[in-house]
């Protein structure tokens, strides 16, 4: 199989494109893609989800699910990375002082496995916890923390939502990853792990909160709001459509931005 990517994003209205503080990765060879969420009440929060993503594209963390240790040892160097990206020296007191609590952020993480890169016996114990049958296809795993969503679609249905399953379950206080240590303690059992499958045909869209809310609340309505994220083809599109949801109240003005990820026929299938 194939896949083919587009990434739509545009800030706050109001905004400019250097106010825009989520962050998305793609390694498409490796099957790997990452949004985040910057929290624009934390400073620099454009640079923590930048690294956050570019981080989980090129090395995720191991594991299935990966340990509370695991998580943290992955996140320490990104700290330090965060910090290192800060001209300190040219804050103003105030600033800094904001700035030393650190910068803060959403994150889901998606990676898609061929069938040759299971890894025996983790992957039976995994299954044995989510009571599933093993199969020979092809998986993908996810890791978040927060309210960044994931939507699967086959044979036009919806069939996983993850993490969240309904728009009254976002909030204005999700949980965050910070890059100051001290912010995170107690963090890591919040951060969620799911694997699933996928075959030809399938469709996975990430997408921040605003607009994920937007897409739940348009299923519960019966409607299949995929078809409408189907149709864009290019970032005026996009930012057309964003547009006309926040004038009508139907989504929140937010930084916003979606990666859509269709599984196809590769041209070698077809020798």
């Amino acid at each position: 199989m194939e896949s083919t990517v587009q990434v739509f994003w545009t800030p706050k209205k109001g905004n400019t494109p250097d106010e825009y503080e989520d962050a998305y990765g793609c390694a498409v060879e490796e099957g790997r893609f990452a949004i985040a969420d910057g929290a624009t009440e934390s400073s620099f929060a454009e640079i923590w989800s930048t690294i956050l993503t570019q981080k989980f594209v090129a090395t995720p963390p191991v594991g299935e699910p990966p340990e509370s240790q695991v998580l943290q040892d992955w996140v320490n160097p990104l700290q330090r990375e965060w910090h290192a990206n800060i001209m300190w020296d040219r804050l103003p007191w105030f600033a800094e002082e904001k700035a030393r609590k650190g910068a803060f952020a959403t994150f889901l993480g998606i990676e898609f496995l061929d069938e040759d890169e299971d890894d025996e016996g983790v992957m039976d114990k995994l299954l044995f916890m989510f009571k599933k049958q093993k199969t020979a296809g092809p998986r993908w795993r996810a890791l978040t923390i927060g309210d960044s969503n994931l939507y699967q679609i086959r044979d036009d249905e919806l069939i996983t939502s993850w993490p969240l399953t309904k728009g009254i379950q976002f909030t204005h206080r999700p949980t965050l990853i910070s890059s100051n240590p001290k912010c995170n303690d107690g963090i890591w059992d919040h951060f969620q792990f799911h694997v699933g499958e996928y075959e030809e045909g399938d469709t996975f869209i990430l997408a921040t909160d605003a607009i994920a809310k937007w897409f739940l609340d348009r299923v519960e309505l019966g409607e299949k709001p995929w078809h409408t994220l189907g149709q864009l083809k290019s970032e005026q599109d996009f930012e057309t459509l964003v547009s006309e949801l926040r004038s009508g109240l139907k989504m929140q003005n937010d930084d916003t931005t979606i990666i859509s990820i269709a599984w196809e026929e590769s041209s070698d299938d077809d020798d």
